[in-house]
């Protein structure tokens, strides 16, 4: 199969998102399909096709002469749109719906109920007068949780739904001397629907005092209103803003990390969550991710969006010894690798192409 996966930005600072593209392509190419990504902006090392546009809606000519030239040169089977609200993904559908070609629909959690409420009247016109045509075209739309397949039922009474999870890779690790201390460890965007304020309020209340709160995430102006919070808590030794972390920064991080943390009101599954189960660092999240609730039975804790139960559960990870903590990181990583691993679901990935292309037929 040749399959175009067609995303608004694929660089870094889209997160989680371009780390699950990032694999699938590789394990497609693995499997021996040719794979392509289309994006608006990548890292420098990577080997994607780009359409440089500096407008908010990404909108470009260029985008639909692009993706007609991979289609024609490339033979392209099926078109894989990432994602919703830009132009992109407008014009990416439109175009698999002009060529008659296939296409899967992965939405990774744009429709969730808090997403919606900001810029709300302009979501719905977007999606009920331009885009809903042709994403109702989709051979498959692609689902993440049980609770975003039953959310995207209700926009899509017809299409196909087919549930695969996030997933992250168990490369085997080299064993190496962690250097674990009692710190608390957030890693992701700095953005309100994240929670970050839930987790300094909960973490103020935290009676051991030896105890460190790090925040790793791309600086912006959000921080200065975390600061402000902090200040007014007396957290401000407590407390260290680390600025953004990847590569091998970032894995010494999680693996020297005493327990991660999240109280974030949206997201599906989280790759940081896998991350840090990949890494045998325990976990504490939120319901709102969707993961499942074997989850708090398999070294991680689930929590919801608030300062008290967060409290609670930091409290409670940080009473643990240093080998219940490291017991806790081996029950998650056998967990998410047996759940969330491409090592077990990459043939799901496989047969949903298949399928997009049946269906289409």
């Amino acid at each position: 199969m040749k399959i175009l996966h067609i995303v608004e930005d694929f660089s870094v600072k889209s997160g989680g998102l371009r780390t699950v593209i990032k694999n699938l392509d590789f394990y497609l190419k693995k499997l021996g399909h040719d794979s392509f990504i289309l994006a608006s902006d990548k890292e420098k090392n990577d080997d994607i096709f780009v359409v440089k546009t500096s407008n908010k809606w990404l909108y470009s000519k260029e985008w639909k002469k692009k993706i007609t030239e991979i289609i024609n040169k490339k033979n392209i089977d099926i078109i894989h749109i990432h994602g919703a609200w830009l132009y992109p993904q407008y014009i990416g559908s439109k175009s698999a719906f002009q060529k008659k070609i296939p296409m899967v629909l992965s939405l990774h959690g744009m429709f969730q109920p808090w997403l919606w409420k900001k810029g709300r009247l302009k979501k719905k016109l977007y999606f009920y007068l331009l885009s809903k045509k042709y994403f109702s075209n989709a051979a498959v739309i692609q689902t993440i949780t049980t609770e975003e397949t039953k959310m995207i039922r209700g926009f899509f009474k017809r299409n196909k739904l087919v549930e695969i999870p996030n997933l992250i890779s168990f490369e085997e690790q080299k064993e190496d001397n962690k250097k674990i201390e009692k710190n608390v460890l957030y890693i992701g965007r700095l953005n309100k629907t994240k929670g970050i304020d839930i987790l300094i309020k909960a973490f103020s209340k935290i009676e051991n005092k030896e105890v460190h709160l790090q925040i790793a995430g791309g600086i912006n102006s959000y921080q200065k209103e975390l600061e402000k919070l902090i200040e007014s808590l007396k957290l401000n030794e407590k407390v260290t803003f680390l600025g953004e972390v990847k590569g091998e920064q970032k894995i010494k991080l999680i693996k020297n990390a005493w327990v991660m943390a999240s109280a974030t009101y949206s997201d599906v599954i989280g790759m940081v969550n896998l991350e840090a189960a990949s890494l045998k660092t325990p976990m504490i999240t939120t319901f709102n991710t969707g993961l499942k609730s074997e989850w708090n039975l398999n070294g991680g804790i689930l929590i919801h969006p608030n300062v008290d139960e967060l409290s609670e559960a930091l409290t409670e990870a940080l009473k643990w010894s240093l080998e219940e903590r490291n017991t806790q990181g081996v029950l998650l990583y056998n967990y998410v690798k047996k759940e969330y691993s491409w090592e077990k679901k990459l043939k799901d990935w496989e047969l949903l192409y298949k399928k997009a292309i049946v269906n289409e037929k």
